[in-house]
């Protein structure tokens, strides 16, 4: 008997080099705090996806210069060299017990998480959700990459995925960008 995979879905797991220097500059980059950045349905979530992802928004937020500076190294390696066009980047900061439920970012591309404060003894991981039912029990199935504060990961933007409670009493920070292909219009462009 011969078994063949037909299909895999990729994750790419990227260590943040100098990842203490690198924190200071985002976190300082990152704006302040304020109630418009508060996410009306999930009480305690702080982000700017609402503001920098409408569809009149062409521009990058303020920080994603900083944020670009330093992962483009990665992202170099990630796309062989290729094009590489934001749609979309924003910021979350999690306080205790909020979450951010299940959900996918779009039918194509790529998006990313870069857990900027993150505690793997305190919060939990990204939870991924197969595309695919387990064979033998219909079940859906889920993945959680292990990582590490200052790690990045790149998947699929259509795998629906979702960040569990934060129940410790420290705050959990990530960055969310989206990458796609050819699009009518990208907020940013790497040659």
């Amino acid at each position: 008997m011969t078994v063949y995979n037909m299909f895999s879905v990729p994750i790419i797991h990227y260590p943040i080099a100098n990842w203490a220097e690198n924190k200071k500059k985002i976190l300082d980059a990152l704006p302040a705090e304020n109630e418009t950045d508060q996410d009306p349905q999930d009480s305690g979530l702080f982000t700017d996806f609402f503001s920098n992802s409408a569809a009149e928004s062409h521009e990058m937020p303020d920080y994603a210069e900083t944020i670009i500076s330093v992962i483009k190294p990665y992202l170099a390696e990630f796309t062989d060299q290729r094009r590489v066009e934001f749609s979309d980047m924003w910021y979350q900061k999690y306080y205790k017990g909020v979450a951010h439920g299940v959900h996918n970012h779009g039918h194509s591309g790529w998006s990313s998480v870069i857990y900027v404060e993150y505690d793997p003894n305190l919060h939990p991981p990204t939870r991924f959700y197969s595309p695919f039912r387990d064979i033998w029990s219909g079940d859906c199935t889920t993945f959680e990459e292990q990582v590490d504060e200052g790690d990045m990961v790149i998947f699929p933007s259509t795998i629906m995925h979702e960040a569990p409670p934060n129940m410790s009493d420290v705050r959990r920070t990530i960055i969310s960008y989206n990458l796609r292909g050819k699009v009518d219009t990208s907020k940013r462009v790497i040659q």
